[in-house]
C-alpha cells in the first residue's frame, strides 16, 4: 500500500498545497526530511504517536513523516481539554504526544518529530485512530487506515482549473480529514481560514482565495445562506455531510448556485464514507438497497440503515466493538422511512423524544419547519412534562427580520399542524438570533 508521503509526492510541484491567512505553501515548503531506512530493529516496539496540531501544514507534514512508518497515529482535535487528551493517549497506548499546544503536559513540538523515536518506527501499514465528536464524556476511538480513508478520493488532474477546497471542519475530525485528503491527493489546494472566526471573515477568506469546492454541515450551509457575503463565492462543488440534508437546504443551494454540483454525503467516523447522492433530492433512492453505489453494500431492516463499505478497516479501538452482523454490516443507528421511491432520514435512535408514548424524531419536525418560507434555521428539543413525559420546543432563527413575531409563530404552528401528527407539533416556539453548534459544525442538541 502506498503511504501518505508517496501519494503526496505525485502532486504537481508548482501547485499550492494549502493557503491560510498568513501562508501559501507548496509541498517543498514543508521541508520533509529525505527518506531513510528506519526499519524497526529486532526487539524494538514500533512507535504509536498522538498528534494534536492546530497548524494544518504541521499536521500534513507529520502525516507524511509517520504514515507507513509508525505503528499508529492518534488524531486528536486541538480543542479537546488536556484531561480528555491524556485519557485518549493512555487508552490508545501512544508513546509520544506531538503538539503545537502549550497546555499539554509532556508533549513535544512538531519540529522534534524528525528525531523522535525514529529507531522505533516500522515499515508496516499504519493504523489511523480517529475520535468521535465526544460531546458527552470521553470520545470513542475508531481505527482506520489510509486505504479506507481515501476510498472515495477522486483524482482531478485532468481539470483545466484546479479545485480550491475550503475547509470548514477541524481537520483531525473525520469530515475534515476527508476534505484534506481530497485536496492533497486530488490535485487541489486546501484553503484554511481561522475556524474560530465569524461567518463574514470566513466567507471573505474563501472569496479572496478562489474557493471553488466547499463542504460543510447543513447547519453551516444554512448560516452561509443567510449571509450576503456568500454571493462573493463562485462554487463549482457543494458538499453537505454530518447531518440530514433536507429538501429546503438543497433547494436553497441550487437556487443560489445554479451551476454547481450539489452532493450530500452519508459518512461517519465509525462506518467511514458510505455513499453520496447528487440528484438534488433529499434521502436516497430505494434502489440503493438492492443496487448500491460502487464501494458499499447496504440494507434497510425494520426502518434502520446498515452499511458495509468496501475495504473498510474501521473498528472501535479498545474493548468496545462496532455493532456488526454476521455478514459484516455495520448498524448505523439511523432511522429511515420509505417515501415516493426514496428512503428519507428521520434521525438517530438515540435522539428520539417520547411524547405521551409516541416516539418523535426532532429532525423530522425540523424538516417540516425548515420548508417554510422565512425560516433560516431551527432546533427542536424537549422539556419535561409530568403528564406526557416531554413536550416539544422549537427555537427558530428567521432568515430575515420579522416585523410581527406573533404572526410568524402562528404561521409556523399552522404549518406544523397541517403536516405533522399532533404529538410532533411543538408546544412552544421561540425566535432567536442564533443557534449554538458543536465543534463538528452540527446543531448542539444536549
Amino acid at each position: 500500500m502506498r503511504s501518505f508521503r508517496t501519494r503526496l509526492e505525485d502532486r504537481h510541484p508548482d501547485l499550492p498545497l494549502l493557503v491560510t491567512e498568513q501562508k501559501r505553501l507548496r509541498l517543498d515548503d514543508l521541508a520533509l526530511p529525505p527518506e531513510s531506512d528506519t526499519s524497526c530493529p529486532d526487539g524494538k516496539v514500533p512507535a504509536r504517536i498522538a498528534l494534536s496540531l492546530r497548524a494544518p501544514e504541521a499536521l500534513i507534514a507529520a502525516l507524511a513523516r509517520l504514515d507507513g512508518r509508525a505503528e499508529a497515529i492518534l488524531l486528536v482535535a486541538p480543542a479537546l481539554p488536556p484531561g480528555l487528551v491524556a485519557g485518549l493517549v493512555t487508552a490508545s497506548g501512544c508513546d509520544y504526544v506531538v503538539s503545537d499546544r502549550a497546555n499539554l503536559p509532556g508533549a513535544v513540538p512538531p519540529e522534534a518529530l524528525v528525531e523522535l523515536g525514529l529507531s522505533r518506527l516500522h515499515g508496516g501499514v499504519t493504523e489511523w485512530i480517529m475520535t468521535t465528536s465526544g460531546t458527552t464524556g470521553q470520545p470513542k476511538m475508531v481505527r482506520h487506515c489510509l486505504t479506507s480513508l481515501t476510498r472515495t478520493v477522486t483524482p482531478m488532474a485532468n481539470l483545466t482549473s484546479r479545485p480550491v477546497w475550503g475547509l470548514t471542519y477541524e481537520p483531525t475530525r473525520f469530515a475534515g480529514m476527508q476534505v484534506l485528503l481530497q485536496a492533497c491527493f486530488g490535485e487541489g489546494t486546501l484553503a484554511v481560514p481561522d475556524l474560530g472566526a465569524d461567518i463574514r471573515t470566513v466567507l471573505s477568506f474563501f472569496a479572496r482565495h478562489g474557493c471553488s469546492h466547499l463542504s460543510a454541515t447543513p447547519t453551516l450551509w444554512r448560516r452561509f445562506l443567510m449571509h450576503p457575503d456568500l454571493a462573493g463565492l463562485a462554487l463549482r462543488q457543494i458538499t453537505l455531510g454530518g447531518e440530514i440534508a433536507d429538501q429546503a437546504v438543497l433547494d436553497a443551494l441550487a437556487r443560489r448556485f445554479p451551476g454547481a454540483r450539489i452532493t450530500h454525503v452519508y459518512a461517519s467516523t465509525e462506518a467511514g464514507v458510505g455513499f453520496s447522492v447528487r440528484d438534488g433530492r433529499e434521502g436516497f433512492p430505494t434502489s440503493f438497497a438492492t443496487d448500491p453505489p460502487k464501494g458499499v453494500a447496504m440494507a434497510v431492516r425494520d426502518g434502520r440503515l446498515w452499511l458495509r463499505p468496501e475495504g473498510s478497516a474501521s473498528e472501535y479501538h479498545s474493548e468496545q466493538r462496532l455493532s456488526r452482523d454476521a455478514d459484516g454490516f455495520i448498524d448505523t443507528g439511523d432511522r429511515v422511512a420509505q417515501r415516493d421511491g426514496r428512503y428519507v432520514f428521520l434521525g438517530r435512535d438515540t435522539g428520539v423524544i417520547n411524547i405521551g408514548g409516541v416516539k418523535v424524531h426532532p429532525e423530522e419536525v425540523e424538516r417540516v419547519i425548515n420548508a417554510l418560507d422565512g425560516v433560516g434555521m431551527v432546533r427542536v428539543g424537549a422539556r419535561s412534562n409530568r403528564l406526557v413525559g416531554a413536550l416539544l420546543t422549537a427555537q427558530i432563527v428567521p432568515s430575515e427580520p420579522v416585523a410581527d413575531e406573533t404572526a410568524f409563530v402562528d404561521r409556523v404552528l399552522a404549518h406544523c399542524r397541517a403536516h405533522l401528527m399532533r404529538e410532533a407539533v411543538p408546544a412552544t416556539i421561540r425566535l432567536v438570533d442564533q443557534l449554538e453548534t458543536n465543534a463538528a459544525g452540527k446543531i448542539r442538541r444536549a
